[in-house]
């Protein structure tokens, strides 16, 4: 697939602290990528200067191809309010779409506001989660092919929550590359093809979320037994054994090979279920620290 956003050897600094460190990515056509960190770590400069908000020290950026953002092929939905409270939903979605040669149609942005019901409702009247959901579709105005996302969901209830995933998942389809932060952890690994994950201003994790896994993380083996703790904590790869009458938790780094030690106790093991770590608890181990993760 097409690379549509390459980073080479990006530095930035503020007052002689070092922000972003040598970061390298590359996302693909159609790829949607989360980019997580713990707070400081870097996520919101790496997006300020993609979108050439701020200048860079060093390193190569280039978007769609050019080093030069090509502004009508992006779209940007970030943190702040909308000002314009006192214009009305359909006055605010054709003043965006006179921006652009190319547009989407005024019909088409309402559904995907979904605020057919709000056209003529001033914005300050609006909930938090419909001016999201407004904000979301004048990003799309031009019909991007680079979608910038930053915590898009904060605000929205659980409906235009579900309703925006849909979106993306349609616009994905349609070819559209997104990179976007979140917290709603838990949100993004029904939808996400690949996560960057930011520690200390440099990318710690690029990868699948099989992957992440993958690398070194923790599962949980659940069950009943009536044999013995002691038998269990000898078995190699076992983190830890918790017991609780004849209800055992172990935790393991080597999955596949606690399942072959086991096999000669399966007679004696009962509803055995098997669980990665959440993503929230993988984040938590690639970045050793905290975040604030947000659960449905």
């Amino acid at each position: 697939m097409k690379t549509v956003i390459k980073v080479k050897n990006v530095q930035k600094t503020y007052d002689k602290r070092v922000i972003l460190k040598q970061v390298d990515l590359e996302i693909k056509k159609g790829e949607i990528v989360a980019l997580l960190g713990r707070n400081g770590a870097g996520k919101s400069t790496l997006l300020n200067v993609l979108l050439q908000l701020v200048s860079k020290d060093q390193g190569e950026i280039e978007i769609l191809g050019e080093k030069r953002l090509k502004t009508e092929a992006i779209g940007v939905m970030l943190q702040n309010e909308l000002t314009l409270e006192r214009t009305t939903v359909k006055e605010i979605l054709e003043l965006w779409r006179s921006y652009y040669p190319k547009s989407k149609s005024y019909a088409e942005l309402l559904t995907i506001a979904d605020l057919e019901e709000k056209q003529e409702t001033f914005i300050a009247k609006l909930s938090g989660g419909q001016r999201r959901s407004l904000q979301f579709a004048l990003c799309l105005a031009g019909d991007p092919e680079v979608i910038f996302l930053d915590e898009p969901t904060v605000g929205m209830d659980l409906k235009h929550r579900q309703k925006f995933w849909e979106q993306i998942k349609k616009l994905q389809t349609a070819g559209k590359t997104f990179l976007i932060t979140s917290h709603y952890l838990e949100e993004l690994q029904n939808v996400v093809q690949r996560f960057l994950i930011l520690k200390d201003g440099s990318i710690a994790f690029a990868g699948t979320l099989q992957e992440l896994q993958q690398n070194g993380q923790k599962v949980t083996f659940r069950f009943t037994s009536v044999l013995d703790k002691s038998l269990f904590t000898e078995l190699p790869g076992v983190l830890t054994v918790k017991n609780y009458a004849m209800n055992y938790i172990i935790q393991t780094t080597e999955p596949d090979e606690l399942i072959q030690e086991l096999v000669p106790y399966l007679p004696a093991i009962k509803n055995l279920s098997i669980e990665h770590d959440s993503l929230n608890e993988l984040f938590l181990e690639v970045t050793g620290g905290t975040y604030n993760v947000v659960s449905k």
